[in-house]
């Protein structure tokens, strides 16, 4: 006769989880989530965040006018907006998934800068020539911090700082 099964016997098999098990997983899976959900936030707009993306979209339109192998210009449109032209109309380009490249600064973000335009080898042009001097934006918070996007000649490497 199996001895497990009689009621008198300590040594019988564990059926479940104890609560104290339970509130500690819980607990657990509760603190990560409270230290990754800031870090997925979608409308981050804090400064440094949007310059940023202020840098990735210039990264982005060199990669585009790279793939489509024609020349392609990050416009300012104005303090607060900018967007990825053809250069010679006002109409957002739209990247491979269709997205129209318009972007919106948040928060008092503002921007002061020139439009740059990339030829198709993701080069950044002054004219019709390859720009000869590094080219630069600033970005302006709320009680006046700032951060610097700069783009080098000939390479077009992007750099941020905030």
């Amino acid at each position: 006769m199996d001895d497990r099964k009689q009621p008198g016997n300590s040594l019988t098999a564990s059926h479940g989880f104890t609560l104290i098990e339970l509130v500690a997983v819980m607990v657990f899976i509760a603190t990560l989530s409270a230290l990754a959900v800031p870090r997925f936030s979608l409308h981050d707009a804090t400064l440094p965040a949007q310059a940023d993306q202020f840098g990735r979209v210039l990264r982005h339109a060199q990669m585009m006018a790279m793939s489509q192998g024609r020349s392609l210009t990050v416009t300012i449109r104005s303090a607060t907006a900018y967007a990825i032209t053809d250069g010679s109309s006002t109409t957002p380009e739209r990247d491979a998934s269709g997205e129209e490249q318009q972007y919106t600064l948040l928060n008092q973000v503002t921007l002061a800068g020139t439009d740059i335009e990339f030829d198709s080898l993701g080069r950044p042009l002054n004219g019709a020539a390859l720009a000869d001097a590094a080219q630069s934006w600033t970005l302006n918070g709320a009680g006046g911090n700032t951060a610097t996007v700069s783009i080098q000649p000939v390479t077009g490497f992007v750099t941020v700082t905030p």
